[in-house]
């Protein structure tokens, strides 16, 4: 496996376009796809709420960003199957190799085209996504499907108006029903506080909030302070339900707003838990797109070329994409439930298909 020499920009630009058209026409297709799907399992809802309207096409296109930031890896792999397939079926590998041009020089170009997909993908998960994410959930579930917003996500804290006074948690687990680090702020008819509660958790019982070990204070109208005992926490007046809208997904923030959130609550002594996994997924998933561009052309270049049809070569990224999705949903779960380490969860998946695009290749070489 010797690197001769470095190709002619001719050639260079002719392998990266056979890469680069193939794989924007399956981004295209895979795009349409998921937006179908999303709306036929949408379906009821957007006929209920009347989401067929420009309200619901923008939702959709807030959509847009997370959709194509999912799908740049299985397009890539998609486009590299598909753009060397072509090039094996007019004889134009057999006639590289032939020239002297070894597999390992035609695959540079291509993964310098892969880099920068790569750095895209991770450009466009740091900026565009968050907010058009937030903004995508927000018109869907308060502008379309009407549902009040009692409370904000700031400051990484949460804060909801309840009745008879505002409340504060740090975190919330929807998987528990618990609230953790949560204030509870009575405040008077003149707006002024009158009472606070503190619980370091408060669980949902299926009718109220069930604080742990709270400590509770009253306050005068001469400002004085004294402890004194209250009933529930929050009662029936705030639900699981309405705190799904203000807890932020992990696409939703960006890499350094989610780091901000995990070392806050490190620092009140809360267990991030999934929240170390999401991390490192949004270091993996980038760098997934050079994966699997490595692992088309370990399986497309050949040293006996192969002239396969367009059609097989789709099919094969299609299963090969399926593959990767239900590694990384396995073990991204098992990082999630701490069954394994957060840093394996995330990054399991594409040590797998790297160590098996390499496999590939250097069998080849062998042969």
């Amino acid at each position: 496996m010797k690197l001769h020499r470095a190709l002619s920009p001719t050639v260079n630009r002719f392998l990266a376009a056979q890469f680069f058209g193939p794989f924007l026409v399956s981004l295209a297709a895979f795009t349409i796809a998921y937006l179908l799907g999303d709306m036929f399992d949408r379906f009821s809802d957007l006929i209920r709420y009347g989401g067929f309207g420009l309200l619901g096409l923008e939702y959709f296109a807030f959509k847009l960003p997370l959709i194509v930031s999912q799908l740049l890896p299985i397009a890539s792999l998609a486009g590299v199957l598909l753009g060397f397939a072509m090039l094996n079926r007019s004889g134009e590998v057999l006639a590289c190799q032939q020239l002297g041009i070894s597999r390992l020089e035609m695959t540079v170009p291509v993964l310098v085209v892969a880099a920068l997909i790569s750095l895209f993908d991770f450009a466009l998960s740091e900026t565009l996504v968050p907010t058009a994410t937030r903004a995508s959930r927000y018109l869907y579930e308060v502008e379309l499907k009407k549902r009040q917003l009692k409370g904000v996500f700031a400051n990484q804290s949460i804060w909801v108006r309840v009745r008879g006074g505002f409340l504060s948690a740090d975190h919330y687990d929807p998987r528990t029903a618990v609230l953790r680090g949560v204030t509870l702020y009575y405040i008077a008819p003149d707006y002024t506080v009158r009472g606070i509660v503190h619980a370091a958790s408060a669980q949902w019982n299926g009718r109220e909030w069930v604080p742990g070990a709270s400590t509770s204070y009253h306050v005068g109208r001469n400002g004085s302070v004294s402890s004194g005992a209250r009933g529930g926490l929050v009662g029936a007046s705030l639900k699981p339900s309405d705190l799904s809208l203000l807890r932020l997904d992990p696409e939703e923030f960006s890499l350094w707003e989610l780091d901000r959130y995990i070392r806050d609550l490190q620092h009140k002594g809360l267990d991030p838990g999934g929240y170390l996994v999401d991390r490192d997924l949004k270091y993996a998933m980038p760098l997934s797109c050079i994966i699997m561009i490595a692992l088309g052309i370990a399986l497309s270049l050949d040293p006996l070329p192969r002239h396969l049809s367009l059609g097989r070569s789709f099919g094969r990224a299609i299963v090969i994409g399926f593959g990767y999705w239900l590694s990384f949903g396995l073990t991204s779960s098992l990082g999630h439930s701490a069954i394994i380490p957060p840093w394996l969860g995330a990054w399991t998946p594409n040590i797998i298909f790297a160590m098996l695009a390499l496999a590939i290749f250097l069998v080849g070489e062998e042969r």
